[in-house]
């Protein structure tokens, strides 16, 4: 008994993935965008989570696991707790019409937040920006969990060129 036990507790213990994370100043505080993967560079291009809060064009975040990605997250953590709605979403790599149908983009996605809302999206196959809309709360952060998606013609990555959250005045 006591080694099924302490096969438990190795299992409890053991330590989470790590994630890789790029911090912005925005209006209302600190932005912390991690991810849970990085495609590794190539051609001069990066795909690492800084890409994610729209400041250059051209750019993208891609998941770096074998296959599409499933399972893959994006977590947006607020310096101090905000009121948050609407999520803008970019789907893909968008740098061009190629580029967008080479790499894989999100069909399905469960957003979930630290106060215990999900809430699952079906996402449009558009380089078009998209706004998901949650229940309305003050949280500390905002996860996005990709759990199907549009296959690339011929990357198996999965692509977003944007995810950022909406800080609004709670009253409104």
């Amino acid at each position: 008994m006591r080694i099924a036990l302490s096969n438990v507790l190795l299992v409890a213990a053991a330590p989470a993935t790590a994630e890789t994370c790029h911090t912005v100043d925005a209006q209302f505080g600190k932005v912390t965008a991690c991810v849970s993967s990085v495609l590794p560079g190539r051609g001069g291009n990066t795909y690492g989570p800084e890409h994610l809060f729209g400041l250059t064009d051209g750019t993208a975040w891609c998941e770096g696991v074998p296959g599409p990605g499933i399972g893959e997250t994006i977590t947006l953590r607020l310096e101090r707790r905000q009121a948050v709605r609407t999520l803008p979403l970019t789907n893909g790599y968008v740098k061009n019409r190629e580029t967008f149908r080479a790499n894989g983009r999100i069909k399905q996605a469960v957003v979930e937040t630290d106060r215990g809302s999900k809430t699952t999206f079906f996402l449009k196959d558009t380089a078009e920006p998209q706004t998901l809309r949650i229940p309305k709360a003050t949280v500390g952060w905002v996860r996005l969990t990709i759990l199907d998606v549009f296959a690339g013609g011929k990357h198996a990555d999965t692509c977003v060129s944007g995810f950022s959250v909406d800080l609004e005045e709670f009253g409104n």
